[in-house]
């Protein structure tokens, strides 16, 4: 499981960025629509393009006026975004418009045309891009590629195991091809798809490959389900706490209740997922590019489906991962612990919600983003000085990252 609130709430590139996008903007600005029309090199191509996969997010190559750069592939975000920190050259102003992020704090950001891009053989021109500042600094990547990209037609097939992204414009290509398929619908040009988290309860989510979890459930949702599947569903439930995980490009998702799930029966695609634990946000509940570890998907927007090809067949997934023990945000601009598992190593070692990071052993952390950039140690115990909200400070010896492969050892 992720270790903290960047790693487990990525969006968008470290944490979470879902794009909504609205026409009422201020009379001042001008505005600028929403357009998925890419125009494409070439014609009648079917291109395999080489991605990375790096801790449960898929990392496209491009190439832009002859320089080379890392973009994130993110099907939770309606279209391209680059970083006001880092500009790329040769973009064309294309207005303003209003955007929201992943826990529903909107701003109005500029939008820009990018230069032609590169993705593997062929390239793109006219492509879309909102200038965005980074929800955590400090990472490796220069932009995100979004949905907008199969919303253009093209027909797209994600398969980690073998880091190829391939893009196709022949309507039949996969004809052929077998796997488990649903319908999508778009809601402000991204793809939602229905699930059914336990028992006979579904619901809508997003399908964000911008976040690294394998599902999040938003806390309305939860309440839904709770009225619809009474005792059965407290079985699912291993905790309470009060704090905050989820980062978006505007801010920290307010302080609330949070629930710990341990799903038995987690079904998608028709795929059961369980001993799967996961939690409740103020975001919205979506499935996370940490499915892709378990089967590789194909997008028709054509037809508006996913396809979902598991690995070896395997319908029945056993996903044994760890309870969130503990997450942090910034708060103005220091690391925070945003929530604790009271169950946790963390919990017991001493952190509390609310507590601010200010020393690593006897070195001073001025910010968040020294702090999740910090090179920790497999195994290794260190010094932690923090400061609570009522101004004390303390001590905590604690393992930042544990070496669970020398535990199983063991």
């Amino acid at each position: 499981m992720v270790k903290n609130s960047y790693h487990t709430m990525f969006r968008k590139v470290m944490g979470l960025l879902l794009l909504y996008l609205f026409t009422s903007l201020p009379l001042t600005a001008q505005q600028a629509r929403y357009s998925s029309k890419l125009k494409w090199s070439a014609s009648h191509f079917t291109d395999t393009i080489d991605i990375e996969w790096e801790r449960n997010q898929v990392y496209v190559p491009v190439e832009i006026s002859g320089k080379r750069y890392r973009f994130l592939f993110d099907t939770g975000a309606a279209q391209a975004v680059v970083y006001a920190d880092t500009p790329i050259e040769g973009c064309t102003p294309a207005g303003w418009i209003r955007s929201h992020d992943a826990i529903g704090a909107s701003d109005t950001v500029s939008m820009v045309i990018l230069p032609a891009i590169t993705l593997g053989n062929i390239t793109m021109n006219g492509c879309q891009a909102t200038v965005q500042q980074r929800p955590v600094r400090g990472r490796n990547i220069d932009g995100i590629i979004g949905f907008n990209i199969i919303n253009s037609g093209l027909t797209a097939k994600i398969d980690v195991r073998k880091r190829h992204l391939i893009l196709t414009d022949n309507k039949k290509f996969y004809k052929q091809e077998e796997g488990l398929e649903t319908r999508y619908r778009l809601q402000f040009h991204v793809p939602y798809f229905i699930i059914s988290p336990f028992g006979r309860y579904q619901e809508s989510v997003l399908f964000d490959t911008g976040s690294r979890q394998l599902y999040v459930m938003n806390r309305q949702s939860f309440e839904a389900c709770a009225e619809k599947t009474g005792a059965f569903f407290d079985t699912q439930i291993e905790g309470r706490s009060v704090g905050r995980h989820a980062i978006g490009h505007f801010g920290v998702e307010p302080l609330s209740e949070v629930v710990y799930l341990h799903l038995n029966d987690l079904r998608i695609f028709g795929s059961s997922f369980g001993d799967f634990h996961t939690l409740t946000t103020l975001g919205e509940s979506h499935i996370g590019a940490k499915l892709l570890e378990y089967g590789a998907v194909i997008f028709n927007p054509r037809k508006k489906r996913i396809r979902f090809q598991p690995y070896e067949q395997q319908t029945e997934i056993t996903v044994g991962n760890k309870p969130l023990d503990i997450a942090f945000v910034s708060e103005n601009g220091k690391p925070c612990v945003g929530l604790v598992w009271e169950q946790s190593d963390a919990y017991k070692a001493g952190f509390r919600q609310g507590d601010i990071i200010t020393k690593i052993d006897d070195s001073i952390v001025s910010n968040f983003t020294q702090f999740v950039t910090w090179p920790f140690i497999i195994g290794r115990e260190y010094r932690f000085t923090v400061k609570a909200p009522s101004g004390l400070t303390r001590e905590i010896r604690w393992t930042r990252i544990k070496d669970y492969t020398q535990q199983q050892r063991n």
